[in-house]
């Protein structure tokens, strides 16, 4: 899950309450923020006794100390019911042509801050989480925050090509071209993979100042200081409600800081080279109804609708109840973009009534548990394996389609995995298909110990059936290194096992991506004729793709 570092005396300001260790430990994780740990920091020359929380990544509001703050308030009392945004006018304009590889933008300003060294590494530390998060490490959203006091409006969002422009990159002190970025600057080499080879996406001024290349740099000529006061706020994607929603938490945090929300209007280009226009931020609240009835038997209370009302405040909500319909019309937060539907109000509810209010109740019926039947067979696979000299490792089941398929030089089509819809991180995106390309990289991150190693792994892993259907399967899997390893040690030791567990099987080539061919094969069950795994050598390009520097042979198998 993504960590966020507050400054406790910055919590505490925004809070306006002095917060002991003991209070924070209890009560955040009441409303659903982990805290991970105290301590003390040194920040501009005096120690800081900093607070390091986990939070969900179903709350991107939470990603900043202000939105953290504003929960909390609401949770303990201080400050419920929804907060009030408002938007004054402005006369700034930004003409939005067509941009193929990131087709959706949005736009604001907010004035009048007092930016100190708090809110500068708040507001930089949340545009980094958002990018990750929502943003889906830039690919779905990009973030821009500019000094509007050194640009002049209107701005122009388009495409140039690679030479038609030169700017100084955030970070560097020479102008270089959109180009030069992408083959020299730090950031261009990390993301160019994100926008096309020969157009690319730039944000420009009246007089042709660059204030942003998005999704890879924001311009040295805008960069936001603590002598800032006004902030320009550009959101580009490839999805209009990302965009919106980024856009929005965004502006409520820096709302709670004492900023002025002030609306921008954008002037956007059809293909028939007319204009239409559209006006933001739109902070509406967004409006759903959750049944009474449906609350109490969800959560096995008995609370009247006005209880109910007084919970969804303390989340910072509105509600109103319907009595010809015993339910209750809520309003949330713009920020609130993880609430979805009903189920979502319900959780909410229980949040804020209290989870340490619930009390348990004892079965009716007594029983005796005991290990599932395929559990007792893991654990005897565990104890043959690592009888045969092998050491256990335990990966997680998400990764990402570098590791998963692009190193094993396979090509996947996206209907053949399961992906992450917010994932905490840009390398856990992917729910696994198989074990091997992660006991590949077990290797890499050990290849500096000693030869021979043998490590294995029992886990699950996701598959996409004809249908369309998810299926967990348990798997078997092991690999070994060392200079002279070979496909009779791998068949060895994996025949052994299907031995041990009284497996009727035979053997057939098979051709395989990721192994060399001719030295793979292809395990058939003789109970239903079905392929339950494969083995042999690993093709050298795929060991030169994990770094690895020694033959490798590698075995997996379906446990039924």
């Amino acid at each position: 899950m993504p960590t966020v570092k507050v400054v406790k005396r910055d919590l505490e300001r925004l809070v306006n309450i002095s917060l002991s260790d003991r209070t924070v430990e209890e009560k955040f994780p009441m409303m659903g923020v982990e805290v991970e740990r105290i301590f003390e920091e040194v920040k501009d020359g005096r120690k800081e006794k900093v607070i390091q929380f986990s939070v969900n990544p179903n709350r991107p509001d939470y990603l900043s100390v202000e939105g953290l703050a504003r929960g909390f308030r609401g949770f303990i009392g201080i400050e419920v019911g929804m907060p009030r945004y408002q938007i004054y006018p402005s006369d700034v304009e930004v003409f939005v042509e067509r941009v193929s590889s990131r087709p959706y933008c949005a736009f604001a300003i907010v004035k009048n801050l007092n930016i100190d060294s708090y809110l500068l590494e708040s507001l930089i530390d949340l545009q980094e989480k958002l990018h990750w998060t929502i943003g889906r490490d830039r690919r779905k959203v990009a973030i821009g925050i500019h000094d509007l006091d050194k640009i002049t409006p209107p701005f122009y969002y388009k495409e140039v090509s690679g030479d038609e422009l030169k700017f100084e990159p955030l970070g560097w002190d020479r102008e270089m071209t959109p180009k030069e970025i992408l083959e020299k600057h730090e950031k261009g080499i990390k993301y160019r993979h994100l926008v096309p080879e020969d157009r690319y996406p730039i944000i420009l001024d009246r007089d042709g100042n660059v204030l942003s290349m998005p999704p890879i740099i924001n311009g040295n000529l805008t960069k936001v200081t603590t002598e800032t006061r006004n902030l320009l706020i550009d959101v580009t994607g490839t999805e209009i409600h990302s965009v919106e929603s980024t856009l929005n938490i965004i502006l409520c945090a820096l709302a709670d800081r004492g900023g002025n929300i002030h609306s921008v209007k954008l002037n956007i280009k059809k293909e028939g080279g007319e204009y239409y226009s559209k006006v933001y931020p739109d902070l509406t609240p967004q409006t759903y109804e959750v049944s009474v009835d449906l609350v109490n038997e969800r959560l096995g209370l008995n609370l009247n609708p006005g209880e109910i009302i007084n919970t969804l405040r303390k989340g910072r909500m509105e509600g109103e109840y319907n009595y010809n319909r015993n339910s209750i019309t809520v309003q949330v937060p713009p920020y609130r973009v993880d609430i979805l539907q009903e189920v979502d109000l319900i959780e909410e509810i229980a949040i804020n009534y209290g989870y340490d209010r619930f009390t348990g109740t004892l079965p009716e019926v007594f029983t005796v548990g005991e290990k599932h039947p395929l559990e007792k067979k893991l654990e005897y696979v565990r104890s043959i394996m690592i009888g045969h000299g092998f050491y256990e490792v335990v990966n997680l089941t998400l990764s990402n389609e570098e590791v998963l398929f692009k190193r094993m030089d396979m090509e996947v089509d996206k209907k053949e995995y399961v992906e992450v819809l917010k994932p905490a991180s840009i390398e856990h995106r992917v729910v696994r298909t198989w074990i091997l390309p992660l006991l590949l990289e077990t290797l890499y991150i050990n290849k500096v110990n000693e030869l021979p190693q043998k490590i294995f792994e029992v886990g699950d892993v996701v598959v996409v059936d004809e249908e369309g259907n998810c299926r967990n399967i348990t798997k078997l899997a092991f690999v070994i290194t060392h200079p002279s390893t070979n496909f009779n040690e791998v068949k060895s030791y994996g025949e052994s096992v299907m031995r041990e567990l009284n497996i009727e099987y035979k053997l057939e080539n098979y051709n395989h991506p990721s192994f060399i061919p001719g030295r793979c094969v292809k395990i058939v069950d003789l109970g239903d004729n079905k392929i339950i795994g494969y083995f042999g050598e690993i093709n050298p390009q795929v060991i030169l793709n994990f770094q690895l520097e020694y033959p490798v042979v590698g075995f997996e198998m379906e446990i039924r």
